[in-house]
């Protein structure tokens, strides 16, 4: 089994061991994990590595996938079933490198517009939450205009001001 080198806690991906009870070990917090604690951690933007504690080998694509697979059986479904026949029948090379390049770049652009979407929405809230201050601050209330009202000479009209 090769050595590996110490991590300190929250440098690189969590290392994650399983052992042959098919539990799973968090060595950053020294727990035991469920998927539902692996799933919090990738959400929280966490990378995971899972190792198999007897030999040594990297099992991350693995868990990931039953990951998935959990999910879709909780009916929290994420692939379509029509996706699912097509990546079955695609029995090809060609279906890797999609899922390597053009799966993964169209996910990764589709978060980075999906956050961009969510900061521009929250700033407009904001802004929308400040105009009636903004609006007080510009445009006067109905008691100063009353009081500029209340201000103007006796016996002039507007009519009569604009001779």
């Amino acid at each position: 089994m090769p050595r590996r080198k110490k991590r300190r806690v929250g440098e690189g991906p969590v290392l994650i061991k399983r052992y042959g009870n098919r539990r799973l070990y968090n060595t950053e917090t020294r727990s035991y994990v469920t998927f539902a604690d692996i799933v919090g951690l990738i959400r929280q933007g966490r990378d995971i590595e899972v190792i198999d504690s007897k030999t040594g080998e990297d099992i991350t694509r693995l868990i990931l996938t039953q990951i998935i697979l959990e999910e879709e059986k909780n009916k929290k479904s994420i692939l379509p079933l029509s996706f699912l026949y097509q990546v079955i029948r695609a029995q090809e090379e060609s279906i890797q490198d999609f899922f390597r390049n053009y799966l993964t770049a169209s996910l990764e652009a589709y978060m980075k517009t999906k956050k961009e979407f969510d900061r521009r929405f929250r700033s407009w809230l904001e802004m929308s939450a400040m105009a009636p201050q903004m609006w007080e601050r510009f445009f006067p209330g109905p008691e100063m205009i009353e009081s500029f009202l209340d201000q103007r000479p006796e016996g002039r009209d507007e009519d009569e001001s604009s001779d």
